[in-house]
């Protein structure tokens, strides 16, 4: 009983530090590309009911529903807007953009808000987790669990966001270990618990398809190798099914047609590719080792090598022909995951492979506690585990390890949301507060938080966003005599990731910036660099700011 106490100590602590370091996160970060459509689509939702800025296109509402739902407590106007054309043309992300930036609340109170909800939900399964993990294995190995899963980079980075991300993960696990469960016990229970979390995961994100997909392998196995009897399949099989109806009908508010079709909708553009960067290279229909790449070099080198003293300690164990379905069950989760995900045509970033984490996490605490002889190993990497997380606070989402040189270094090899969602203009702001002098800049922003809203002096150059041009149309910066040429890129843009000309930057990538944003904005100065000018006045000639060049052709040129 006092051990128990300990630990129930203990997780409190954890729990309070992770609360503390996720609170500390949102308050640094702007909102990333798709948060404010997701809060304002989940809020528009409970309050009309209508799917009318949710398009087919998008991944399902749960998540969102989630995280508007303590906006229905703050009650933000919502009625001044849906008159506005944005609503009636469904023109969904500016509609977000005036709901966020022009309401009766501050946008940050709003947004961070719903923030704090999905680090509710974070908090919940971790805790779950915990008593789950200690009354089937240990409390050690409980504990274990939540040290990995609360000190993990990337769970921290995608607690803070308004994504279906984090809870898409969550599902899928949970999924994945009442699968586990049936098949080592036939439970009616746990076949029913199963086809909830499969269906809470359908109205959550579309990875669903690839848990499916798993489902079936894994059912081949056991009935062709394990000899399981088809009875029990074909059950197993048919609560999923239902699941899906019943959980989509509930969520959909009887309008399921919708959900399946907004899944064939999204299969089909998953299909038709999109661009992606790769270690130099472009590609629109990926790269086979894109996301096997990211999984080693976004995961912390501890945890790698937890996971892979894991894999040889369940291969010894399967070598020995002792009972390792439930290892098995979770380490084809994980590789079937990643080579699934390895085949499509749309790379755009680490968050997509989420999912495998808890399932890591869980295997990790499987070996801990069948070999608890090698148990000190285990301890050193937790340590070194949460001495990283520590320094890698607040910028979680561009967290990369030491083999590719650290987060400083990312932007050579990866873009998007690997390490730029748009989640540096907060900190480009506040840097600019700093330094006054600096009276305007031209600003290449990936991303579709407002700078206004920060206080940036801007004149924008290639934003790349779901945005109106009119929406973000600047300053004119020229007005205020700026005694310094400064330019602040995105890393998306700065590789010109979503770019047709494929250089637009390069002029700059040889320079070292003066700043760098929340590790994905990075600010140049080329007052003094008259053959970067001379290349700068060209793109702004290609853009039609005639205005700018001679500006700059007059007071910087020699």
């Amino acid at each position: 009983m006092r051990e128990k106490v300990f630990f129930i100590i203990l997780l409190f602590l954890i729990v309070l530090i992770f609360w503390l370091r996720t609170n500390n996160t949102i308050v640094h970060i702007s909102p990333t590309y798709d948060e404010a459509l997701h809060l304002i689509q989940g809020y528009s939702y409970l309050k009309t009911n209508s799917t009318n800025i949710i398009r087919r296109d998008d991944q399902p509402v749960l998540a969102k529903i989630i995280g508007a739902f303590p906006l229905l407590f703050l009650k933000p106007s919502l009625g001044l807007f849906t008159s506005h054309t944005y609503w009636l043309n469904r023109q969904r992300y500016s509609f977000a953009n005036i709901m966020l930036y022009y309401n009766t609340h501050n946008p940050e109170v709003i947004m961070n808000l719903g923030r704090r909800s999905i680090i509710v939900v974070s908090i919940l399964f971790g805790i779950a987790m915990f008593f789950i993990i200690s009354k089937k294995l240990n409390n050690l190995a409980g504990m274990l669990f939540v040290l990995l899963y609360f000190f993990n980079a990337s769970i921290l980075a995608h607690s803070c966001l308004v994504t279906q991300d984090l809870v898409g993960a969550i599902f899928y696990f949970l999924s994945i270990y009442t699968f586990c469960y049936f098949f080592k016990t036939k439970s009616v229970k746990c076949n029913i618990l199963c086809g909830i979390f499969t269906g809470l995961l359908m109205v959550t994100k579309y990875t669903v398809v690839v848990l499916l997909f798993s489902f079936v392998v894994l059912c081949s196995y056991f009935w062709y190798i394990k000899e399981m009897k088809f009875k029990h399949i074909l059950a197993f099989l048919l609560f999923q099914i239902l699941g899906i109806l019943v959980i989509g009908i509930i969520v959909y508010n009887y309008n399921i047609s919708e959900l399946f079709a907004g899944l064939f909708r999204v299969l089909s553009i998953v299909q038709e590719g999109r661009q992606t960067f790769f270690f130099g290279k472009y590609s629109n229909f990926g790269f086979k080792f894109y996301f096997p790449v990211l999984f080693l070099v976004k995961t912390e080198i501890p945890l790698l090598l937890l996971f892979f003293t894991s894999l040889i300690l369940s291969s010894y164990k399967i070598l020995k022909n002792k009972d390792f379905d439930e290892e098995f069950i979770f380490i084809a989760g994980i590789f079937i995951y990643i080579i699934v995900a390895s085949f499509s045509k749309m790379q755009i970033g680490h968050r997509h492979l989420l999912p495998i984490y808890p399932m890591i996490f869980y295997l990790i605490c499987l070996n801990f506690y069948n070999f608890k002889k090698f148990s000190f190993p285990y301890y050193l990497f937790v340590s070194w585990l949460v001495i990283i997380s520590t320094k890698a606070h607040p910028w979680y989402l561009s967290y990369f390890n030491e083999l590719i040189g650290g987060s400083k270094n990312a932007w050579k090899y990866f873009t998007d949301s690997n390490i730029d969602w748009g989640q540096g203009l907060k900190e480009l702001g506040e840097w600019l507060k700093k330094n006054p002098e600096i009276k305007g800049i031209y600003l290449s922003y990936f991303g579709t938080a407002d700078p206004n809203f920060y206080g940036i002096k801007y004149k924008p150059i290639g934003f790349v966003s779901n945005l109106q041009n009119e929406e973000r149309v600047g300053h004119d910066i020229i007005k205020d005599g700026y005694d310094r040429v400064i330019i602040a890129v995105s890393v998306t843009n700065l590789q010109s990731t979503y770019y047709k000309d494929k250089t637009v930057f390069n002029f700059l990538k040889k320079l070292t910036p003066i700043f760098v944003a929340a590790d994905s904005i990075f600010v140049y100065e080329l007052t003094n660099k008259q053959k970067e000018l001379k290349e700068f006045i060209t793109l702004l000639r290609k853009i039609g700011y005639y205005e700018d060049i001679n500006y700059i052709s007059k007071k910087f040129l020699t």
